[in-house]
């Protein structure tokens, strides 16, 4: 599985993504409410944003703060949000549940992953508060259609779960589906995180805002450094023909 170097920044609103476009970032992560840690966007968001950018948004696909527990109410509103973001043109959709024994809730997340067939799909930092990451891994791995994990190995920032992260990039190289490390990734720490590793899928929020927080916007410049940044400590692991190419602006798919 080649590792591709991924640029992912997180936008709020149209404003957000054009400014990620901008500055070189390879995919969105299209959330609301980030001060609940990320909800699904709303119907006018989602369609503003999708035509206003042309590389690829993931829409994400949580009803509620609460927990990653749901309901079966919340599972039918996931699904239906499922459907709008591929009916309006989203490259995927981020999604996670877990069972009240904090596993991989594969039986609850079946309608919404039939819904997401053909299109991207990551599961997101649920993994992270649950029993194992490693058993969670490899559940997720059995869905089928999931292409990626979002995690920040278990740890509060990704920078915290050094040994953690390339434990679980070294068995999704083996199941074959790639990990991407988010939360408290910056723009001086990449070197760190991908050399130390191995992961070349990174996820940015504040850290690509000005003044680095998501009270403000973000700032393109920043998003050109990041990506810099994460072409230089990635070419260890890249082919060379793809270093000669440079990164992608569609969003390398891992």
């Amino acid at each position: 599985m080649e590792r591709q170097p991924v640029l992912e920044v997180i936008a709020v609103d149209a404003a957000d993504a054009k400014a990620a476009e901008e500055g070189g970032a390879d995919r969105i992560e299209l959330v609301s409410a980030m001060s609940e840690g990320g909800l699904t966007p709303s119907y006018g968001v989602m369609k503003q944003v999708l035509s206003q950018v042309s590389i690829p948004v993931y829409v994400m696909i949580r009803p509620h703060s609460r927990s990653f527990r749901y309901s079966a109410d919340d599972i039918h509103a996931m699904t239906r949000d499922v459907r709008v973001a591929r009916e309006l043109g989203a490259a995927g959709i981020v999604i996670g549940a877990l069972t009240g024994d904090g596993e991989v809730n594969l039986i609850s997340l079946q309608s919404c992953m039939a819904e997401a067939q053909g299109l991207g799909v990551t599961f997101h930092r649920a993994i992270d508060v649950s029993t194992s990451l490693t058993e969670a891994l490899k559940a997720i791995n059995t869905l089928g259609n999931v292409e990626r994990v979002l995690t920040s190995g278990g740890k509060q920032t990704a920078p915290e779960a050094i040994l953690e992260l390339k434990q679980l990039q070294d068995l999704g190289q083996t199941l074959n589906i790639a990990v991407m490390a988010g939360s408290g990734v910056t723009i001086e720490g990449i070197q760190t995180l991908v050399s130390q590793t191995g992961i070349t899928e990174i996820h940015m929020g504040s850290g690509v805002r000005y003044k680095g927080s998501f009270n403000y916007p973000i700032d393109p410049h920043l998003v050109e450094e990041a990506q810099q940044q994460l072409l230089l400590a990635s070419q260890p692991f890249m082919d060379s023909s793809i270093l000669s190419s440079g990164p992608s602006k569609g969003g390398p798919m891992i």
